[in-house]
Order: C-alpha cells, then structure tokens, then sequence
C-alpha cells in the first residue's frame, strides 16, 4: 500500500509540474481574461536559454485558438529601421494562418504575403499589438507567409 500512495503522489507531483509549465507558456496581454479553464499551450520556436519571446500569432482574432510564440536573444530596439529577425511562416505550419498577433520585449512585426519577405510582396504597416489582423483597408487575418522583426 506504501508504494501505490507514493506513486499517485508522484504522479501528481509530475501533473503539478505540468500544469505549471504549461501556464507559463502562455503569452498575452496581460490582464486579459481568458474564457477557458485550461491555459492555451503556445508551439516554441527558438526558445533556449537566454532567449526572451518576440512575438506570438494566434489563429484567431482576440489572441484565442492555437498559438506558436517566436523567441530571439535579447530585447529588440525601440526603433524600426532595422532588421532584428526574419521568420518564414510556412516551416511551422503557420503559412497564411494568423488571426491575431502579440509581441513581447519592445518587438514590431511587420507581416509579408510572400516567403521570401523582405524581397517581394505586399507587407503591412509595423504591428505592436493587434487583437484582429483585419487592418483598416488592407486585410492581415490569414494572409502573412513572413513575418519580419523589428
């Protein structure tokens, strides 16, 4: 009986760990609300040690649905006349897929329609936050293939 006990404790030790890390995964505005009881576990790509989050897509406006988060090392500058990172979305499955887009760490997008950004295609203005893609009169929701950092 000693050994059943503290295998269920272990268990719920591995599930507290879990839960933990699956809550910090998570990147939003903060104090936003979110409706579901479960946190929203966010793909990672790049994220190491000494790296900090640049941005997040979500597939759906309001920062809701599926969500992957890009990490870069160290903050990015406050300006936007340079270069910080280069993201084709199509390696991930995120290929004209974003609703919605959060940064992090004083990071600006600008979003592409074309892979091989910032070569050719139509790209948008720069992007600090927005909760719907559908960007005055030029349409970002389900439409960015690259997606550049500043």
């Amino acid at each position: 009986m000693r050994t059943k006990r503290a295998g269920v404790r272990a268990v719920a030790r591995v599930l507290g760990v879990a839960a933990v890390a699956a809550g910090a995964l998570v990147v939003g505005p903060i104090g936003e609300q979110v409706a579901s009881a479960a946190p929203l576990a966010c793909t990672n790509v790049g994220n190491a040690a000494g790296t900090v989050s640049a941005f997040t897509l979500y597939d759906n406006t309001g920062y809701s649905g599926s969500c992957i988060t890009f990490y870069r090392y160290g903050n990015c500058t406050a300006s936007t006349t340079d270069t910080e990172g280069l993201y084709n979305l199509n390696g991930w499955g995120w290929d004209n897929r974003a609703g919605s887009v959060h940064t992090a760490h004083s990071c600006d997008v600008r979003l592409y329609d074309a892979r091989d950004c910032p070569s050719s295609g139509t790209r948008s203005t720069w992007i600090d936050q927005s909760a719907d893609l559908r960007l005055g009169s030029v349409n970002w929701q389900n439409r960015a293939s690259c997606v550049v950092v500043s």
